[in-house]
């Protein structure tokens, strides 16, 4: 397990952590997950200990390994930590084979020969790369590399591995079906995995929890469900892609929750402890569908049927994200299909529609 309280971080007076905390259970998968330029891989080097915190304290299995006691600071060398660590950038040794690559660690241990032997091919074996033990690093796909350097950094038998963007390295035909190979060995292991990604859909695959790091911070910690039906804070649900909007809740309608969103009245499940409050509402793209105008109501109950204009259509592979003006931009995700049997393009006026379960509403805290 692993302990962050309250780490903050700066270089050259930019501050880079502020008072960031987070705990990583044993034995799992910890996505975390953030844009370009938050802060991941600085804290990745906080834990291995490559770079000191300026404050807090870093606990790995119950031990302090860098922070402030009552009586003295400790600061484990990153070789004491039993971390392993790989890169964004594999950083195999070019001028060294494969299996040279993955003893490295092992001969600074000062093991007998055998012994070093005895590991090295236990781990080509597990990464499934024996037959490549005396080839060089060019000689290797990106994944092959990358399963190298895990190989490497499990070498010394670490009980936790950093793993900061693995999969960025290898070919983007290939990273799917690498993505889930590297699942099924970090499964194996059955140590502690902090996964650090960009990736929104990387983190869902991997994770078995995923924390949204940003603003400094940690935002939001969950199991994937979680953090993408239910985001807490305007910047978790704009980062995911979806649908954010500040608005009012009004009160309590035929058991719905009314809200309004510059001057357009919606309806969510009910909840009376926002009534009267600013709120944020978020909704996913792919929860809205679009008719024509007209189209009947299937209920008399309120509901969330919105006329719009199209705005703008943007076709990316089998689907198309789709704008619509409705009082405010409101975009959604439609199947190609979908916008050739309707005969939709830009201009059109629509009929847009979500179910009140749909949107996710919790009250505003930053304003």
């Amino acid at each position: 397990m692993i302990q962050l309280d309250q780490l903050t971080k700066s270089f050259n007076k930019k501050l880079v952590l502020k008072d960031l905390s987070l705990q990583v259970n044993n034995k799992e998968i910890l996505c975390l997950l953030g844009p370009n330029g938050c802060g991941k891989t600085t804290l990745l080097n906080l834990i291995s200990g490559l770079t000191p915190q300026d404050s807090g304290n870093i606990c790995i299995n119950n031990q302090l390994v860098s922070g402030q006691t009552p009586t003295k600071k400790i600061n484990l060398k990153p070789s004491e930590r039993k971390i392993g660590y790989v890169f964004q950038t594999t950083s195999l040794f070019p001028h060294m084979r494969v299996e040279d690559n993955i003893a490295y660690g092992l001969k600074a241990l000062h093991l007998s020969n055998n012994e070093i032997k005895t590991r090295t091919n236990s781990l080509l074996e597990f990464i499934d790369l024996s037959e490549y033990a005396k080839y060089y690093p060019h000689q290797l796909s990106g994944g092959q590399k990358q399963r190298i350097a895990i190989a490497r950094s499990l070498a010394t038998q670490p009980h936790t591995l950093l793993l900061d963007e693995p999969v960025s390295a290898v070919d983007p035909q290939l990273r799917e079906s690498f993505r889930t190979e590297l699942k099924n060995y970090l499964r194996k292991l059955e140590i502690t995995v902090i996964y650090v990604t960009h990736n929104l859909s990387e983190a869902y695959i991997m994770a078995d929890r995923i924390a949204v790091m940003g603003k400094k911070h940690i935002e939001q910690t969950g199991h994937p469900p979680e953090i993408f039906d239910n985001p807490v804070s305007s910047y978790v649900a704009r980062f995911l892609g979806l649908n954010t909007y500040t608005g009012r809740a009004l009160g309590i309608h035929d058991n719905l929750l009314e809200i309004e969103i510059n001057g357009i009245h919606l309806y969510a499940e009910a909840s009376t402890k926002l009534t009267e409050k600013t709120i944020v509402t978020t909704i996913k793209p792919d929860n809205i569908t679009i008719s024509k105008l007209g189209a009947p109501q299937l209920s008399d109950k309120p509901s969330n049927s919105i006329e719009g204009t199209i705005t703008e259509m943007v076709q990316m592979r089998s689907t198309a994200q789709t704008t619509i003006n409705i009082g405010f931009p409101i975009h959604a995700r439609l199947q190609i299909n979908t916008i050739k049997e309707l005969g939709l393009s830009i201009g059109d006026k629509v009929q847009v529609c979500f179910d009140p379960q749909s949107l996710n509403v919790f009250e505003d805290t930053d304003t």
